[in-house]
């Protein structure tokens, strides 16, 4: 169980920024997980340290790092969907597994479109 954020805001001042929502584009858009450099360019960040700042603050709450590169994390793909903003070929962020289980807080059937635990995972227990 993670330890609850001290000021919510925190999570969503995350996304007062056009880079991060950039990020969160693209990544939406992307039919796999994206490696930095090729998440970097489609958003057309050419320095370097500058797009890993704003990335790492977006893997606080919404992108998580996989193997494979980066995706959007289910906050990331609340996120998206609460925008309206297309999504490619990306399932529909609102599906849920055979289950009926809420990926995010475990209720059955929980149907929240946005639903965010706002603590990071790094954050402990």
């Amino acid at each position: 169980m993670t330890t609850p954020v001290d000021d919510p805001a925190e999570a969503f001042e995350v996304l007062g920024d056009e880079t991060r929502l950039d990020i969160l584009r693209a990544l939406a858009e992307a039919e796999e997980p994206l490696a930095f450099t090729r998440l970097r360019e489609r958003c057309g960040v050419a320095d370097s340290g500058r797009f890993s700042y704003h990335l790492r603050r977006l893997c606080e709450y919404f992108v998580r790092e996989t193997d494979e590169g980066y995706e959007l994390g289910h906050a990331g793909d609340r996120v998206i969907a609460a925008t309206g903003e297309p999504t490619g070929s990306r399932a529909d962020p609102s599906d849920t597994d055979d289950s009926g289980e809420c990926p995010v807080c475990g209720d059955e059937d929980c149907g929240k479109l946005f639903h965010v635990h706002l603590s990071p995972p790094w954050r402990g227990d």
